[in-house]
């Protein structure tokens, strides 16, 4: 497998997908709470008060970059769980239904685009993980090498 890129990219990729992870960290905590809202009336609400605690901890390992990937999926995952339950109980989610629906699909793409992508420089993963810049200097020219000890 051949890669193009740095794992954690940094400049303005990596500041690019900090955007990106908090934009959908605060559209996953948007749905979240728009799930919540309706528990009341439906009878499904362990599901439910289980969906939308999974979206809002997703969401929150999103913004601060940490386990990236694995949050991304699970995020884009439980998007497509709340897209099904929102389409079984359309009358709970009012004459808004078609905005809603739009933001679900805004979310699952993103989500998943960041869950390929990676978290980028600015984010725990990178930190956590040990990434550091290696500064490569030339060698020096007049001592002895260390490849010149082993022969």
């Amino acid at each position: 497998m051949n890669v193009l890129y740095s794992r954690f990219p940094g400049g303005r990729a990596g500041l690019a997908l900090l955007l990106l992870r908090v934009v959908t960290g605060f559209g996953l905590v948007g749905e979240g709470i728009r799930l919540s809202n309706p528990i009341a009336v439906s009878p499904e609400s362990t599901g439910v008060v289980l969906l939308s605690v999974t979206l809002v901890s997703s969401a929150i390992l999103l913004i601060i970059g940490l386990r990236t990937s694995v949050a991304g999926s699970v995020a884009a995952l439980c998007t497509v769980a709340a897209v099904l339950y929102g389409s079984r109980h359309l009358d709970l989610l009012g004459s808004d239904a078609g905005a809603w629906f739009s933001l679900f699909a805004l979310v699952l793409f993103i989500s998943s685009a960041i869950a390929l992508l990676g978290p980028g420089s600015f984010s725990l993963d990178a930190r956590l993980s040990g990434w550091r810049t290696i500064s490569v200097s030339a060698a020096k020219a007049d001592g002895p090498n260390e490849w010149d000890t082993w022969a």
